[in-house]
């Protein structure tokens, strides 16, 4: 999908004269003053309307009703080079350069979850299953899941499992059965489930266009070896985060918090890790369209503190193939 928030967030610039103090030209100056791990710049307008900027992260938790079960890898510390990158060693799965775009709603836990079961697709079948995951059949089919309002990721993989899922690309790409039909300029109307492909010229139906995953499971020990087994063995993985204010802002370099106030939670997927002058880092693909940083909508966040939690909470899944 083309649109990016930069531009979606534009429409609304019309009717808001206020700045927003966290997209502040001050509060991104103070920023790189006082941070030396990244840099700090505008990807977004600076009289963005904070509930606009809420709408980018959407994901729930709840661990007393999040039943997915645990798995614990048997790691070989030696095995684990020091640093990997998905985009590198699965070359032939192109699905891990690509950096999806969610627009004004809610929808990242499902965005995340389809972005993993594509790769990991593709990486279990050598290269020859390369199917694009529509994350509007999981948005809008899920009714357990969420909604543009936010959702939750452990019951995105259990429906994957359970009712499948079926293909679909990014918005105006008429890709797929299902490609994304929500409009970035819309405010965060969560479309209507529709059980027929929406791309009348895709010439599979819904129900046979159906890929289903074989198991799914969350880390059960939130450990730095035990989330870098599961990738290298098996593909990248979801994960949830905070979200604090001065995330908005970032362009580069390996993040860490240093100023404003929470957000909310987001969810995105790791697809490897390194270390940027001495700090180590989780290599990550946000959901927020190609323009958001300068690394293609990729970033770098601290690695080995479970920073703003995102260690805690770790999501993967084998498809039926």
């Amino acid at each position: 999908m083309k649109t990016v928030p930069i531009i979606a967030f534009t429409v609304f610039a019309f009717n808001c004269q206020a700045k927003t103090l966290h997209l502040s030209d001050e509060f991104i100056k103070s920023i790189n003053t006082n941070q030396k791990t990244w840099t700090a710049g505008r990807n977004f307008p600076e009289d963005t309307p904070l509930e606009d900027l809420k709408r980018l992260v959407g994901t729930l938790q709840n661990p007393n009703i999040d039943t997915t079960p645990k798995k614990i890898h048997d790691v070989i510390p030696d095995d684990i080079p020091e640093s990997f990158d998905g985009r590198t060693f699965w070359t032939q799965c192109e699905s891990l350069n690509d950096i999806r775009n969610q627009g004004n709603c809610g929808s990242c836990w499902a965005f995340g979850a389809v972005e993993a079961i594509t790769d990991r697709t593709c990486i279990s079948s050598n290269g020859r299953t390369k199917i694009k995951f529509s994350p509007e059949d999981l948005l809008t089919c899920c009714s357990s899941c969420g909604s543009c309002s936010g959702g939750f990721v452990g019951q995105a993989w259990t429906y994957w499992v359970e009712n499948g899922l079926v293909s679909g690309g990014d918005y105006n790409s008429n890709e797929g059965c299902q490609p994304y039909q929500e409009d970035p300029f819309e405010n965060g109307v969560t479309p209507g489930c529709s059980t027929t492909c929406l791309n009348t010229d895709y010439n599979t139906s819904y129900v046979d266009d159906k890929y289903y995953g074989g198991d799914h499971y969350m880390l059960a020990l939130p450990k730095v070896d035990q989330i870098q087994t599961e990738i290298w063995q098996n593909g990248p993985v979801e994960v949830t985060y905070t979200v604090y204010e001065d995330f908005y802002s970032y362009k580069s370099g390996v993040y860490v918090h240093t100023s404003g106030a929470t957000v909310g939670l987001h969810a995105v997927k790791i697809i490897g890790w390194g270390i940027d002058n001495g700090t180590q880092y989780w290599l990550v693909a946000n959901s927020w369209g190609t323009t958001w940083g300068d690394l293609g909508g990729f970033f770098k966040i601290l690695r080995g503190e479970d920073h703003c939690g995102i260690e805690r909470w770790v999501y993967g899944g084998m498809p039926k193939l």
